[in-house]
């Protein structure tokens, strides 16, 4: 429960960045748990493979904020993270890519960090940069497929 508050807290504080820069989000009119599962057989639809499901309902009840179903999602190709940890281990915090799923009101929030954020940290790394690119094109796809669900 502790991680999940951990990893929204480093989200919202390792980047030196404007907020509107950092993250990508999107709104689904379908139900939480529909949301999730299709996320996950989404992600290897996109050449990704699910690391972890974290449940942070629990922790986040502890701060007074109720919700029913709150989720991150921990994702990632295991070579593509192997390589550039092996060149840049600072990215360790970043990795692997995250997306929580939120219940909120009727509707389900899904939010992830914009990779292109880290480019700043990293500008004399071209295929980095391309890498950031990638995810976030694909995060953004993503996302725009739970979009499109319904109820």
């Amino acid at each position: 429960m502790r991680i999940c508050v951990g990893i929204c807290l480093l989200l919202a504080l390792a980047l030196p960045v404007q907020a509107d820069q950092t993250l990508v989000m999107a709104r689904s009119n379908a139900k939480a748990a529909h949301v999730m599962d299709v996320l996950k057989e989404t992600l290897p639809e996109y050449g990704y493979s699910v690391a972890h499901v974290q449940r942070c309902d629990g922790g986040m009840a502890e701060f007074d904020y109720k919700t029913d179903f709150y989720r991150v999602v921990f994702f990632g190709k295991v070579e593509e993270v192997r390589r550039i940890l092996a060149r840049h281990p600072e990215m360790s915090p970043y990795l692997p890519l995250k997306i929580a799923v939120i219940a909120e009101n009727n509707e389900t929030l899904l939010a992830a960090m914009d990779p292109r954020a880290l480019a700043p940290m990293f500008p004399d790394d071209a295929e980095l940069q391309l890498q950031l690119s990638r995810w976030y094109n694909d995060i953004q796809a993503m996302l725009d497929e739970m979009r499109q669900l319904k109820k």
